[in-house]
């Protein structure tokens, strides 16, 4: 039931606008504003049925103008794809930071370095950044050059 609720609540937050006045207020009511069936036919003064049967029918075209659209679901679909990018940015943001650390605090100097750690590192840094890369492509962003390429000339 909640999650039914939720998703009416995201439809009318899209669609709302595009159902009739009425609609439009009995679903804020009752969506929005958890206002009850009977709650809602005291204010209008009508009938729990004739509440009920407004918000069926305000239910029925939301869904229809979300089957026509997508609106909703594209928005969940670039939701997520960003919780994967922002993840993989994450990662390679500890890959890096990991092999700073291995590289020592002086560069240049008589340091202990762990170079072969910290090109291990670094690989999974580039590694972590691919991925990154590849989300944003699915997402449709436009990070210039050619989307083919490989790490060949060391860059990202």
């Amino acid at each position: 039931m909640l999650s039914k609720m939720l998703r009416m609540a995201t439809l009318f937050d899209v669609y709302g606008p595009l159902l009739t006045e009425r609609q439009q207020e009995m679903c804020g009511l009752y969506y929005l504003n958890d206002y009850s069936l009977s709650e809602i036919s005291e204010l209008h003064g009508v009938s729990r049925q004739a509440v009920h049967d407004t918000l069926v029918r305000a239910e029925k075209a939301m869904e229809e103008y979300e089957n026509q659209f997508g609106i909703v679901r594209c928005s969940d679909t670039k939701r997520r794809q960003l919780e994967e990018l922002t993840s993989a940015l994450s990662a390679a943001h500890e890959v890096l930071v990991s092999a700073a650390r291995a590289l020592g605090p002086e560069l240049g100097g008589n340091c202990d370095c762990d170079l072969d750690a910290a090109r291990a590192w670094l690989a999974r840094a580039t590694e972590a950044v691919r991925g990154c890369r590849k989300v944003a492509i699915s997402m449709g962003a436009d990070l210039g050059g050619d989307h083919g390429t490989d790490q060949k000339e060391g860059g990202l």
